[in-house]
């Protein structure tokens, strides 16, 4: 078999040496001319306290409601190790906060910004909207449970 089928031929791209393949070399062609720039990630808890206090408040006002709704120890039980997930939920994001630079203050704590997203910038209220709407639904779906138990009990 010819030397040339095992070995692969890279052409030269506008006069270009050919060098090996690399993830943090970018050749540039002509359907592409932009240049890869390297950087770090930079993710951030951008949401301002209130918010997780309120996330946090939503579900032991659940937990608290439907303890208050079955009253019996089996169910007791059960809602121990569902307060157990949500503490490790929120827990595991603390550790990890703990862990990375100190964060910035939210960009929603000053009076009339907004809040850039991947579908364009949110207001305050719009966000607010938007993470808390299932936490509060949920804590009045526990609270709807323990009125209608308390009513047919």
């Amino acid at each position: 078999m010819p030397d040339a089928i095992r070995q692969p031929q890279l052409a030269p791209v506008r006069g270009q040496p050919v060098a090996k393949p690399s993830p943090l070399r970018v050749v540039e062609a002509e359907a592409n001319d932009n240049v890869r720039l390297l950087a770090p990630e930079a993710r951030l808890f951008e949401l301002p306290p209130a918010v997780w206090i309120t996330m946090v408040g939503s579900y032991v006002v659940f937990l608290l409601a439907l303890l208050g709704a079955t009253g019996g120890a089996s169910a007791s039980f059960a809602i121990a190790i569902s307060a157990f997930y949500i503490a490790m939920f929120f827990g595991t994001a603390r550790a990890m906060l703990r862990q990375a630079p100190a964060q910035p203050d939210s960009p929603l704590q000053r009076t009339g910004s907004v809040l850039q997203t991947a579908f364009g910038p949110l207001t305050r209220r719009e966000v607010y909207g938007q993470v808390l709407i299932v936490p509060v639904a949920v804590a009045f779906f526990g609270i709807a449970i323990a009125i209608i138990s308390a009513t047919v009990m």
